[in-house]
């Protein structure tokens, strides 16, 4: 049997990382790997080579097509179905990831047969075993919705796993090709680990709670050693909700490295307060390699980060961008941008971020509702648009104080202070640093530039469009 896994690409309107980082689908290498051996599998990566599918549609008919998706993928991967469905007209329509999971309505449509929820790998092997032995109904498979008519019905709920060790090592043959288009920023190469999935605390804007029920499903440090002492990358992305959820897991993660002579860098997602928390292990982590972690400080108004049930105690930022800089580890620190910023909200930042050298990257975030969270319930009566290719975190979607064109400007002047400061922070100014992958993250600097200045405009035609068609 033959089985298409399709990693789909953003949209046009999509805007942010999208056009400065290409991530590996690790969810699809980990499905490839759950029914390698038992089927012809083909993997295609149209966020890094949007005319593969095509192509490969040419002597490659699927029985059984899988497709991920992000918020922001919705209306391409039923795009990427529909060339699908001319193709084979038969095959099998598989959904799953992040979105449809905790927020599966998004995906009734024609072009989609089963969307999965919850961890797939299981469910996946068992709707490709169904599929081969001939059957025409997955109503005994846990963890779908399937599409009946104009609604989807779910099976029984498949409990999300209390480990991720039974999950096979990702089979990265099926993305070799597309190996050397994988970058983060000015990182020329890079590999995806995922070391954990979930998160315990209640920060109203994110979806990660949502999708593990607040838990934590952890894999063992022994398999995460093994599979990184395999990649041929030296930068690792460390792709966990909370990585650092468990210190003593990331203790003995770290040994293992550290023993094991692996000599990698790494990037990961970390809280302020367990940075403050734990410094011992961050010293560890230090010498094991990690050089950049991504931390939300939302705000530098603390009343202001109560409200989005962030529980971070006050002067914990201070705490750990201290233990940064001793450690020399960077941040990327993340700001909320609020509906009444000025110019004056933005100079704060910028104030605080030249203070505090141990940042390397600042990224603003307008307050995003997204689907299946507690803001979205809150606000849902007051979001702009659907449209979900403007769900990237970088679009204001409730109605603004500030007019939305001033703001976007505003943010993209002040992006254009963290481009020089990143620059010259990480010393990328010296010849000896330079490299030619810079062109490319240029380019996807500029395409953002001018987004930024026009996405008022972009998002205000979509809104009218939309008044039209329900009037």
């Amino acid at each position: 049997m033959k089985v298409l896994l399709i990693n789909p690409p953003c949209g046009t309107r999509t805007i942010g990382l999208k056009n400065l980082t290409k991530i590996e689908p690790l969810n699809l290498e980990l499905l490839g790997a759950m029914v390698k051996g038992q089927h012809e599998i083909r993997l295609v990566d149209m966020e890094v080579a949007p005319k593969d599918l095509s192509r490969t549609l040419l002597d490659f008919v699927p029985d059984i097509v899988g497709i991920t998706s992000e918020v922001v993928h919705v209306d391409t991967a039923k795009q990427a179905l529909a060339v699908v469905r001319l193709a084979a007209p038969h095959c099998l329509t598989v959904v799953g990831g992040h979105h449809p999971t905790v927020w599966p309505k998004d995906f009734l449509h024609p072009m989609i047969d089963l969307v999965v929820i919850g961890e797939g790998t299981t469910t996946f092997a068992e709707i490709c075993e169904a599929r081969a032995s001939g059957a025409t109904s997955y109503n005994h498979i846990a963890g779908l919705m399937i599409r009946e008519g104009e609604q989807l019905t779910a099976t029984p709920l498949r409990p999300l796993p209390t480990t991720l060790d039974h999950q096979p090592m990702p089979d990265r043959s099926l993305t070799a090709k597309y190996r050397k288009d994988y970058y983060y920023l000015w990182e020329r190469r890079i590999a995806a680990v995922r070391s954990s999935v979930g998160c315990s605390f209640p920060c109203i804007f994110c979806s990660c709670r949502v999708y593990s029920h607040g838990g934590f499903i952890p894999r063992s440090p022994e398999l995460l050693v093994d599979e990184i002492a395999g990649l041929e990358e030296d930068f690792i992305y460390l792709c966990d909700d909370h990585a650092f959820h468990d210190p003593a897991r990331m203790y003995k993660m770290a040994d293992l490295l550290l023993t094991a002579g692996i000599k990698k860098r790494y990037f990961t997602y970390a809280r302020v307060d367990s940075i403050a928390e734990n410094r011992e292990l961050f010293e560890l982590w230090a010498r094991a390699g990690l050089s950049l972690v991504m931390s939300g400080l939302e705000s530098l108004d603390y009343e202001a980060l109560k409200r989005t049930g962030k529980k971070v105690e006050k002067g914990r930022e201070e705490e750990a961008l201290a233990i940064l800089g001793d450690l020399g580890i960077g941040m990327s620190a993340g700001f909320l941008v609020e509906d009444n910023f000025t110019k004056k909200d933005f100079a704060k930042i910028d104030a605080y971020t030249k203070e505090h050298p141990a940042i390397i990257l600042t990224e603003f975030t307008p307050l995003t509702p997204l689907p299946g969270t507690p803001l979205h319930r809150k606000v849902e009566g007051k979001i702009l648009t659907e449209d979900r290719q403007f769900y990237d975190l970088q679009h204001f979607l409730m109605p603004t104080r500030t007019p939305a064109k001033k703001l976007y400007r505003l943010m993209r002047d002040a992006y254009g202070k963290v481009v020089w400061r990143a620059i010259i922070r990480l010393g990328l100014w010296r010849p000896k640093n330079w490299s030619w992958h810079y062109i490319k993250m240029f380019k996807g600097l500029i395409t953002n530039f001018f987004a930024l200045g026009s996405a008022h405009i972009e998002i205000d035609k979509v809104v009218r469009a939309e008044e039209k068609a329900g009037s």
